[in-house]
């Protein structure tokens, strides 16, 4: 029987392969084909079920898709835009993605857009020609779904819907025929286009000078329920609002979750201004105690626009839910206005008590506005995590009821399912199943893009190719590809070629990409993740974000960093620090066991040694090597294998979290109770305490710059939530100094709770970073310093003031940050086992400088002055750095040279016990960049 049913698939699978090669015998699709569980481009999709996913490489290789797919159920897609409403059944299905279709072109005020630009690729083009559209400010959205969903945006009511500026589509109609459509007097090109719903491949609109506009701006943080809803009616209950003018109101889970309230006011008319402003600025300086402002005008109004930031972004454990709501015209305004008030109270409230937000699982990005129609209407999103035990308490309100115009993926066609290709085209790889991107190649741009692409120079991140491998197999022949390609050309040095793996892509100095001799192995089909018990086995590619969700629901834990995007892979062979560095230790502290790829093909399982033992095996020495000797040095992991951390074992862990507005004052107060616990650390006689501070600018509103103190002990019984104890409150003392009455609304948590609670909220997350989990959205100047001594008065007092010197500075955002070392799991046997350097850290600080456009030397000279406090104040004797932290270009990064290696190494006895292990697995420095353990000289 089952034979027969066996048959019947082959046939029928037969059939249509056929069916496709008749087809391929007119049209040559020149783009990739992959399954879509191996297809790592986005982390989240609103395509569910096993499918293939089609990447054109041109518009006219979308009509060569569209035709070969005829009659298979087909969806296409151009954003990467997902919320809850969005998700569709794709399984068997053909999807052909048209990421690749991103090309903007500008002639005069003629604006033609590819299917996959964004928004922000657009305003970049508009503000550069002095040109203004109505864009949505969703930053992964498309243009083809921004025009075809036609939402409200800022300009609504100023220049009108995007939709009103269309003068041309490209389309392939459902057959696979490639039209242009036109707009004319009597009918508009979007209208004809709903005739037959081809597939949108590019948009041309006829753009509207940027000279007129201007723009107003107040943000202030939440002022509480009933400041909150009173503010709204006063704004919108009976406006007096100019015909060509916008009023918005976004209220957001801000950075660190600081719930900040945005009004702002624009116009297409400079005449309309000064009433509309003068009206909000009246209501709202009887109702807010602080309201820093900003005002654009021109084209620099769309570059602020795309500042505010609504969307759903790419954590795969936070789930969006859109929200979009109308008043009716029947309805009591008052009453509509109200609802609203009451749910964002819900979604971004702190309780009083210290016990944390009313609504833990619901974070929110709302807005509240003027339509075409003078109708109120609510737009955003509602953010919770993913995951049965973890849905939100409260349900999503009725904000999210109302279905907008559809967003949902609709099949192209819907006839016979696809079967899943088992296999990738074959590539440069000989036995290499997985895809391999090279220069040129269709995807390989996106591919290529690293955390670290806007900071270095373009020849250090773009790899010669980016191969996906699928299993050890595949990684074996690369290794193999790479050897037999280096013994091709040893006349010739500069052509040897190197293997970099990447698990996530975020080396701070690019470090996980590299340039013409590089392949990179992209580990993201190494993403598996069990537990059983205590022991949780994790591939290399599994993000943080999703490692602190799942640890979450099983009870357990590990000490990890906060970076919601950064993987495993790489942070653990670099320490892996975070939070709870000294209760529990790193990361690596915390591995059993590991499994590498060697240079000659070899897969070992590597397990810990026991403590107080010699290295005497060749696997006691990789185990101490790799973990902590420098990342990527000796082999590929394919596999972690945890001891965690049972939440029951630790009954009173109890965490602090307390936000505030950074003055200096504050800060510099903070910093001296900070330096009186370096003194305690180096005494030996501090609690083992984990505390962290954060300080960060305003973000691209004109805002008060942020504070942030967080502390975490896993012994540390309290009567009752909201207590603070004795330890911690000189530091609770000094953050809460001369508080002001609005600053009580602000985040204040501080009581027991699960360690896999306390690890979980220090991952910070959408809405609370940018879409892929950075601070800003601009390129930065890093740096990292450690230090094995307490803090001094001169280093605090100079320190304090370059602080506070950059976070009001025009152009520079700074992220601050720091941790205290030592404690008493530092002086455990375990921790001779790995080579990790600088193990006796006191106090380590960042000090992360992004830049907008223009600013990089002063980013840079900023930083320039920081290295001389280090050099005098700080760590004088000998700068001191991190692996995970690593800065610099090629030359500050190149560990070969002595000056570089005593900032990274505790000894030069320790580098030559690496070298040889280097020597003995890996003789032809195959796995290699700048900052890699090199060969012993000969």
């Amino acid at each position: 029987m089952f034979e027969k049913i066996f048959e019947r698939i082959i046939a029928n699978f037969l059939l249509i392969l056929n069916e496709l090669r008749q087809r391929s015998n007119n049209r040559t699709f020149s783009g990739k084909i992959i399954p879509s569980n191996y297809d790592f481009q986005t982390v989240i999709s609103d395509i569910l079920g096993p499918h293939q996913v089609w990447y054109p490489d041109s518009q006219e290789d979308v009509a060569t898709a569209i035709g070969l797919s005829r009659g298979f159920k087909t969806f296409v897609k151009s954003g990467r835009q997902v919320a809850r409403q969005d998700v569709v059944d794709g399984t068997n299905s053909i999807v052909i993605n048209l990421s690749e279709l991103a090309q903007i072109s500008v002639n005069e005020n003629r604006v033609s857009v590819e299917a996959a630009a964004t928004p922000e690729d657009v305003a970049t083009q508009l503000i550069e020609h002095g040109l203004a559209l109505p864009l949505s400010d969703d930053p992964l959205k498309s243009i083809v779904s921004t025009v075809l969903g036609d939402h409200v945006t800022h300009l609504t009511r100023s220049l009108g819907l995007l939709s009103d500026y269309v003068s041309e589509l490209r389309v392939v109609e459902p057959d696979g025929t490639p039209v242009t459509l036109q707009s004319s007097e009597d009918s508009s090109c979007l209208a004809q286009w709903e005739n037959s719903k081809g597939v949108i491949t590019q948009i041309t609109f006829e753009a509207a000078a940027a000279t007129d506009l201007w723009m107003q701006r107040y943000a202030f943080p939440y002022p509480g329920a009933l400041e909150f809803r009173d503010l709204v009616q006063d704004l919108f209950l009976r406006p007096n609002l100019p015909e060509r003018c916008d009023l918005i109101l976004d209220v957001c889970s801000g950075i660190h979750l600081l719930p900040i309230v945005r009004v702002t006011a624009l116009g297409s008319q400079e005449e309309d201004r000064s009433a509309l402003v003068e009206q909000i600025s009246n209501v709202l300086n009887s109702r807010v105690e602080e309201l820093p402002s900003d005002s654009f005008a021109g084209a620099e109004v769309l570059e602020a626009i795309l500042d505010a930031g609504q969307g759903a972004g790419l954590d795969p454990v936070i789930d969006s839910e859109r929200l979009d709501k109308i008043e009716t015209s029947d309805g009591d305004r008052e009453a509509f206005l109200a609802e609203y008030a009451d749910y964002i109270h819900l979604g971004v409230a702190y309780s009083e008590d210290g016990t944390g937000p009313l609504e833990r699982n619901l974070n929110l990005s709302a807005r509240l506005q003027f339509n075409q129609d003078d109708a109120i209407e609510v737009t955003g999103y509602a953010y919770t995590p993913t995951g049965p035990t973890l849905e939100p308490t409260t349900p999503v309100s009725s904000f999210a009821d109302r279905a907008p115009t559809t967003q949902k993926p609709i099949p192209c066609h819907e006839k016979f399912s696809m079967p899943c290709p088992t296999k990738a085209p074959s590539g440069p790889i000989p036995k290499f199943k997985g895809d391999v991107y090279e220069r040129g190649d269709c995807g390989y741009r996106c591919r290529a893009k690293v955390y670290a692409t806007t900071s270095y120079p373009e020849q250090e991140v773009t790899p010669l190719m980016i191969a996906y491998p699928r299993d050890v197999e595949d990684i074996k022949a690369a290794i193999k590809y790479v050897q037999s390609k280096n013994a091709q050309s040893t006349n010739d040095p500069s052509k040897k070629l190197s293997i970099v793996a990447r698990s996530g892509g975020h080396q701070y100095s690019g470090k996980s990409s590299g340039g013409d001799t590089t392949i990179v192995l992209s580990m993201d089909a190494f993403n598996h993740l069990s537990i059983s018990g205590n022991i949780a086995k994790v591939g290399p590619a599994v993000a943080l974000t999703n490692l602190a969700a799942r640890f979450k629901r099983e009870k357990v834990t590990i000490p990890h960093g906060e970076c919601p995007q950064v993987a495993i892979g790489g942070h653990a062979q670099t320490g892996g620090y975070g939070h709870l560095v000294r209760s529990f230790g790193l990361t690596l502290d915390h591995i059993e066991a590991f499994d590498i790829v060697l240079a000659n093909g070899d897969l070992r399982t590597v397990t810990r040694p026991k403590p107080g033992s010699p290295l005497s095996t060749i696997d006691e020495e990789l185990f101490w090597g790799v973990l902590g000797g420098n990342a990527g040095s000796f082999g590929i992991i394919t596999s972690y294998t945890f001891d965690c951390i049972r939440d029951c074992k630790h009954k009173h862990s109890y965490g602090y979290v307390e936000t505030r507005k950074y003055t200096k004052d504050r800060y510099f107060n903070l910093m001296k109770e900070v330096q009186a616990w370096t003194k305690r650390v180096e005494a030996g006689t501090l609690p083992d305490t984990d505390l962290m501070m954060t300080v960060i600018s305003t973000g691209g509103i004109r805002f008060f710059p942020a504070l942030f103190v967080e502390a975490v002990n896993k012994d540390l019984p309290v009567e009752d939530d909201g207590d603070i104890p004795d330890e911690l409150q000189s530091i609770h003392q000094a953050i809460s100094a001369e508080t002001s009455l609005w600053e009580n609304i602000l985040r204040f948590e501080s009581g027991e709770k699960d360690l896999s609670d306390l690890s979980d909220s220090f991952v910070r997350r959408w809405p609370a970073t940018t879409h892929d989990g950075r601070e800003f959205r601009y390129p930065y100047k890093k740096r990292v310093n450690c230090t094995n001594e307490a803090l001094t008065d001169e280093f605090v007092e100079q320190f304090v003031n370059k602080v506070d010197e950059v976070v009001y500075a025009d152009g520079v955002k700074i992220v601050f940050q720091m941790n205290i070392g030592g404690g008493e799991y530092q002086k455990e046997e375990n921790r001779l086992i790995t080579s990790i350097p600088h193990r006796d850290y006191v106090f380590c600080f960042v000090f992360d400088l992004f830049y907008r456009e223009g600013y990089k030397s002063e980013a840079q000279r900023l930083q320039d002055e920081m290295q001389q406090l280090v050099d005098d104040h700080f760590s004088k004797d000998q700068e001191q750095r991190v692996f995970w932290g690593s800065f610099g270009d090629s030359n500050d990064t190149d560990i070969s040279k002595v000056e570089v290696r005593q900032k990274y190494y505790d000894n030069e006895q320790d580098y030559k016990k690496l070298q040889k292990l280097k020597l003995r697995v890996d003789p032809n420095d195959i796995f290699h960049t700048s900052l890699t353990v090199k060969l012993p000289s000969q």
